[in-house]
């Protein structure tokens, strides 16, 4: 490729590529670093210590070809990156890493690069590589696509490029292996120069999106993270508390044959509060609606406050219309109550209700069960109630 009589050759693309590469992880890296620790912000900077790993590897290699193992380690570090973007996202969505699985994947591509040896050229353990970069991708783009991080605007732009990771390397898969590398369809849409410059567009897009989600769960979970003794800060068990609580209550209510049901209670708006009145005010929104879940939910409840702006209460309820009134209740409440009496401003919420007699005592099923019925209130345009029906009876 010319561009006013300078030639940008594939090596130049790849120190090119190596240099924004090394730059967008330091600063990412640093950045974590210097914040609250986290532990999707840490698997997040795995994955970009992996990459700074997989640019000087491939750059080594370009300076010298004749150390093909060089690529095994440029390998190998490239699949744990992209693994490491879906470990960091599932734990984002409150949900275990399953990085094990990432490093696994990584050990397999070593492995087949190796075994390939120096006769592959370039191209040593491409076809590993390749599968491995889009089959991460792939599950961690419809990770950003759910949970927590769905809502989120720059979790979207992050899925978007990871989307767009996905497709391309299935399709460089599929023509690497049936047309080979040399094929002119392959060397003009999947060869080194155009993989570099999306790779280039992707990264820098990826760390931005990523820089500002660790800056908002930062920000956002100062309120939720804060414990006093088991509880958070505003009153209510905080989440790691909570859910040992709640894992306790599902097995005892499942020994004893006891109807347990769930409401969630997610604060509508409140980035877009935060935004317009400052994260102050989202603090006293958070609390205020705490102290109307405290006052107006059974005093036998497990209250939770499992993240910013979100709330789990957990009750023994004898039938499904009990629990709707609750978080009709709950509801009716934060109309009732302004979270600013000097502006008479008031939150809202979406509810989601599941119980025990639709989805059984399994505590991730409930849990998904759960996020489903207050996402849907969400989408539905909040200020809803959601109530999750589960399965027939006898399905």
């Amino acid at each position: 490729m010319k561009e006013d009589g300078m030639e940008f050759d594939a090596a130049t693309l790849l120190v090119t590529s190596g240099l924004i590469i090394i730059l967008c992880g330091i600063s990412f890296v640093l950045n974590t670093a210097m914040r609250r620790n986290d532990a999707s912000g840490r698997l997040w900077s795995i994955s970009f210590i992996a990459g700074m790993l997989t640019a000087l590897s491939f750059l080594v290699w370009s300076v010298e070809p004749t150390l093909w193992w060089i690529l095994a380690i440029g390998n190998t570090a490239y699949v744990i990156s992209i693994g490491a973007i879906w470990a960091g996202a599932r734990v984002f969505n409150g949900r275990a890493s399953l990085i094990a699985v990432a490093l696994a994947a990584g050990g397999v591509e070593a492995l087949l690069t190796g075994l390939e040896g120096p006769d592959g050229g370039e191209w040593t353990g491409s076809t590993g590589l390749f599968a491995g970069v889009a089959v991460f991708a792939g599950l961690a783009a419809a990770e950003t696509m759910r949970s927590r991080m769905r809502r989120n605007l720059n979790a979207r732009i992050l899925s978007f490029c990871l989307w767009i990771v996905c497709a391309f390397y299935v399709l460089r898969t599929s023509f690497f292996v049936t047309l080979g590398p040399e094929a002119p369809e392959f060397q003009a849409y999947f060869g080194t120069a155009i993989t570099t410059m999306i790779t280039i567009l992707l990264v820098i897009v990826g760390t931005i999106s990523m820089s500002i989600l660790q800056a908002e769960r930062s920000g956002a979970r100062a309120l939720g993270d804060v414990t006093v003794g088991v509880h958070s800060v505003v009153g209510v068990l905080s989440a790691a508390s909570f859910m040992q609580q709640w894992a306790d209550w599902v097995e005892r209510a499942s020994f004893h044959g006891d109807r347990l049901a769930m409401i969630s209670m997610d604060v509508d708006n409140l980035p877009q509060m935060n935004t317009a009145f400052g994260r102050a005010f989202g603090d006293t929104a958070i609390r205020s609606v705490a102290q109307i879940v405290r006052h107006h939910a059974p005093t036998t409840a497990l209250l939770g406050h499992t993240g910013a702006g979100r709330f789990v209460i957990v009750v023994v309820s004898p039938n499904a219309a009990d629990t709707e009134q609750l978080a009709i209740r709950l509801q009716t409440a934060l109309v009732d109550e302004p979270i600013d009496p000097l502006q008479s401003l008031r939150a809202t919420a979406s509810f989601g209700v599941v119980d025990t007699d639709g989805y059984g005592y399994g505590l991730p099923v409930l849990r998904r069960a759960l996020d489903d019925a207050t996402h849907t209130a969400r989408e539905e345009g909040g200020n809803r109630i959601v109530v999750g029906r589960g399965l027939p009876a006898g399905s």
